[in-house]
């Protein structure tokens, strides 16, 4: 879930326009401290936000709302409250986030819904590892542990954790590879195999296209997302870039890490076999609304094989990389993060959206709490239907 460099192309003789003539409300603050720090933060998102459109928000508005309650005395607390009510009543976005001072966080936070899905957490929370025997040496792996079922030890499992390297090391690409090709490697003769990305929340594509590819039938290359970013500020579908078809590097903006923002690189949605042999038996892919992120990029990329069933409760909706921004107002102590980009899937042959909504299943699995109480796994038994 966090920074996913990717960019965009039709607009290489936009960009140099675009960033010497900044439209609307620019970079010229004339306002008091606390003006100058909204208008900077309102301005970001004005001409890089690019999910309005799916969330029907109306931008102007916000800041005609917002901007007049703002006086000399305003405090940085009371700031601080008025993003965090844009950031979790108005913006609700898992990607984007703003920060002060490093210590307070005004974000959307990714809890389940409470009537759907708490049952859900419970039974894994609570019975799932009885279900399964963890190979010992993978148990305490940052990636992703496996082994076979309690019940039945010809079906293999594999618990995905998540696709965020847990360091900066040049090869921890390379190590993630290892891992999954280690587990592979042991569960290569099992009839089939559940894979678990209910608590997934994300991380980088290229870890979950390299799993993904370890389970591909195919040998052709699979074009699963496409993007667009914004090319004008504002909140309409006129604001927004045609589909890129090229590679772009982004937006020079010095407030952004490597001083670049809204990349998109086609290579980022393409996603293709990998490692020394494909998995081609039987998979269950089981799914939450703890599945976030690029394990959504992960799931979709897994339903276009035809041995490969999801089941469980549909994914939880955020397919947009982001960037981060350090405001030049307020001194250093305002941070936020935002999605740059619009991305649909391909889904049944066409492209779609899934933004705030999510990947269903193929078979939904929603446990009661009698069930849950029982000690059941209803996703896993359903894993196993499907394979024997």
């Amino acid at each position: 879930m966090k920074k996913i460099f990717l960019m965009l192309t039709s607009f290489l003789i936009l960009t140099s326009f675009l960033i010497l003539n900044p439209s609307n409300k620019n970079e010229s603050f004339t306002g008091n401290e606390q003006q100058n720090v909204f208008q900077e933060f309102w301005n970001i998102y004005d001409k890089h936000y690019p999910l309005f459109i799916r969330k029907s928000i109306n931008w102007q508005t916000v800041y005609d709302e917002n901007y007049s309650q703002i006086t000399d005395s305003t405090t940085d607390l009371q700031l601080f409250e008025m993003f965090n009510t844009i950031m979790t009543t108005v913006i609700k976005d898992c990607h984007s986030y703003l920060i002060y001072k490093k210590t307070q966080d005004a974000e959307f936070v990714t809890e389940f819904d409470p009537e759907f899905d708490s049952d859900v957490q419970n039974m894994i929370d609570n019975n799932t590892a009885s279900k399964v025997n963890i190979v010992a040496s993978s148990s305490n792996n940052p990636y992703l542990s496996y082994g076979t079922l309690v019940s039945d030890s010809n079906i293999g499992y594999i618990n995905s954790k998540n696709f965020e390297p847990v360091n900066n090391r040049h090869n921890e690409f390379d190590n993630f590879k290892s891992i999954v090709d280690e587990a592979l490697i042991v569960l290569k003769e099992k009839d089939g195999i559940i894979l678990d990305i209910r608590r997934n929340l994300g991380g980088q594509t290229p870890f979950a296209y390299y799993l993904a590819g370890r389970f591909f039938s195919n040998d052709t290359p699979i074009e699963l997302v496409r993007r667009r970013i914004k090319k004008t500020n504002g909140s309409t579908e006129s604001s927004l870039s045609n589909w890129a078809t090229e590679d772009f590097k982004g937006y020079r903006d010095k407030r952004v890490e490597y001083n670049f923002v809204a990349g998109v690189f086609l290579d980022d949605g393409v996603v293709s076999a990998s490692g020394a042999f494909q998995y081609i038996n039987k998979v269950a892919v089981l799914t939450s609304k703890g599945t976030i992120s690029a394990a959504e990029f992960f799931t979709a990329a897994m339903k276009t094989q035809s041995h490969v069933k999801t089941i469980g409760v549909a994914t939880f909706g955020v397919f947009s990389g982001s960037d981060i921004f350090t405001l030049v107002n307020g001194d250093g102590k305002w941070i936020t993060q935002l999605s740059i980009h619009d991305s649909e899937i391909k889904y049944n042959g066409s492209f779609q959206s899934f933004e705030g909504i999510g990947i269903a299943p193929d078979e939904t699995s929603i446990p009661s709490a009698a069930e849950v109480s029982s000690g059941s796994d209803t996703h896993i038994e359903a894993a196993i239907n499907y394979i024997n």
